[in-house]
């Protein structure tokens, strides 16, 4: 039950509010004998189902570990080249100038790959995990040529290459996990899958500070290794991850062009791009030159700076996961706004700050940062994996990627020409910028066309009802705590659209309550307590 202005969102996500202040209490106090009525017709739920949904949830964790463990090896490979800038500049004489192009032409890269997904809608024609292993072992040969190519034009190209390749892994992945899980645990699932993203990313920060403390040990080694974790994870992937119990529709029809537009159809979608758009650009340049940015502006001797952003990037795992659960549990417009504000407000206050102020204040902000600094990540993706044209989730996850990704590269080249120009405090202070344009975003998410709202809502309780016994419920994105597997969730699905075809003449002529509202109350008596309250 609840106010007026209480809104329950049926995909766990934004909905908008239906009825006038009275409608949602009379459903509310409906919604209870009506929850207890769908139990009922329910039963109990059999043995066997409870065996399978065991094996089920395993199967789940299993994928979950399978694809993190993948998606942190490939991408560790991403910022392996910036690990290793320094010994590389000694051998080929790179400038500053050209150390900026090298890091930034894996975004280079993994746009124009992303571009050519998106437009081909190739990752709706193609299996996810045969992409990932594409990408993966072309990403792993392209970085380990690094090796043998002499002189700053020839790693230019092993870059881009790199970049490419891992544009075939990273919206994949993402996917298929979706695949995985139902929307009331895609976003905590997302959250842990960003964490193992951020955890690649760090961990050439590690190694280079191995690097830096030992004489001995060559950077080709670092090369090497995470060449070959990248390509020992995209087998891993392919043979023993397969597509969920929560399949996307498959796409009909040629290549088209029209697919983008499909893809991007919900102004939701759009409004989470630019979202995106704004969090990469404060993110992915803090990855770049946090290490770069201790040194010049926190004094820190180049062995001991790797290590300190390693342990800041490193907070985006917990922060990424708990992200999730948040977003899953109180709204992802709500939790990632939240996230955004406090980053923002922390990379801004660094960046005034540099090098004054006390140490432990300044680590204690960079901590905090870590963690919330990746937790709006998550949401995004589910907004787009929910709201997105079905048949086409893939392109507009790839669509995700390419916008936020071209965002970098202009932000990977202005960042370090402001330090150049002016100074380290103000280029990190300029990364402020990105946390206001995604909160503008998401405050236009919140306020969507009201009756735009309304008949997409009645459309998706109409696919409700059509769910008969004989038809899957692959993808249908709501679902109860009970729906982990597909033998419970069937049970449910066709008590709740039984119960709801028939109360729907009671409530037209003894409530007075639209047919929408009144399954809304439905679903979430269905659900039980983790129905997502927006």
């Amino acid at each position: 039950g609840g106010s007026g202005n209480l809104k329950i969102s049926k995909f766990g996500r934004p909905g908008a509010p239906t009825g006038g202040a009275a409608a949602p209490m009379a459903s509310a106090s409906t919604a209870e004998s009506v929850a207890a009525a769908v139990a009922a017709a329910a039963g109990p739920v059999p043995q066997g189902e409870q065996e399978e949904a065991r094996r089920m949830r395993s199967r789940q964790l299993w994928a979950l570990a399978t694809i993190c463990l993948g998606i942190f090896s490939a991408l560790s490979i991403w910022f392996s080249a910036s690990a290793v800038l320094a010994p590389m500049t000694e051998k080929w004489g790179i400038t500053d100038a050209q150390g900026s192009f090298l890091t930034s032409m894996v975004n280079v890269g993994f746009c124009v790959g992303c571009l050519a997904s998106a437009i081909s809608s190739l990752p709706d024609f193609i299996q996810s995990p045969v992409l990932i292993l594409i990408g993966s072992e072309g990403a792993a040969a392209a970085n380990a040529c690094l090796c043998l190519v002499e002189g700053f034009g020839g790693a230019l190209a092993c870059r881009f290459l790199v970049g490419v390749c891992l544009s075939l892994v990273y919206p994949p992945g993402v996917k298929l996990l979706s695949t995985w899980f139902d929307a009331q645990e895609r976003g905590r699932a997302i959250g842990i899958m960003f964490g193992a993203f951020c955890l690649g990313s760090a961990s050439p920060q590690l190694l280079s500070g191995a690097l830096m403390s030992s004489s001995a040990l060559d950077w080709r080694v670092i090369v090497l290794s995470t060449s070959g974790v990248a390509a020992v994870s995209g087998v891993l992937i392919y043979l023993f991850v397969e597509v969920g119990p929560f399949p996307f529709p498959s796409s009909t029809g040629r290549f088209s062009m029209s697919h983008c537009t499909l893809a991007l159809k919900d102004s939701r979608v759009r409004l989470a791009i630019v979202a995106y758009c704004g969090h990469m650009w404060e993110l992915f340049c803090v990855w770049a030159w946090i290490a770069k940015f201790l040194q010049s502006s926190w004094h820190l001797r180049p062995a001991t700076a790797p290590l300190v952003a390693f342990a800041v990037i490193s907070m985006g795992w917990p922060g990424s996961w708990c992200g999730g659960v948040l977003g899953d549990r109180f709204g992802r417009v709500r939790v990632a706004a939240a996230s955004l504000a406090t980053s923002g407000l922390c990379i801004a206050t660094l960046g005034l700050l540099s090098h004054e102020g006390p140490l432990f204040i300044r680590m204690l902000l960079f901590v905090v940062w870590g963690l919330t600094g990746l937790s709006d990540s998550p949401q995004y993706s589910a907004i787009v994996t929910l709201y997105a044209d079905q048949r086409y989730v893939g392109t507009a996850v790839t669509l995700q990627m390419l916008c936020g990704y071209l965002v970098t590269v202009l932000a990977l080249w202005v960042v370090p020409r402001i330090a150049t120009e002016i100074s380290w405090r103000w280029s990190f202070f300029s990364l402020s910028a990105g946390p206001v344009v995604s909160l503008f975003a998401l405050s236009c998410m919140r306020r969507p066309a009201e009756s735009d709202a309304d008949k997409q809502e009645e459309l998706q309780m109409e696919d409700l009802t059509d769910v008969t016994p004989s038809e899957p419920r692959a993808n249908i994105p709501v679902t109860g705590a009970g729906d982990s597997t597909d033998g419970t969730s069937r049970g449910w699905g066709d008590a709740v659209a039984a119960a709801g075809s028939v109360t729907h003449q009671l409530t037209a002529t003894t409530l007075g309550l639209p047919r929408s509202r009144l399954l809304d109350c439905i679903r979430i008596g269905a659900a039980g307590p983790s129905a997502s309250l927006i």
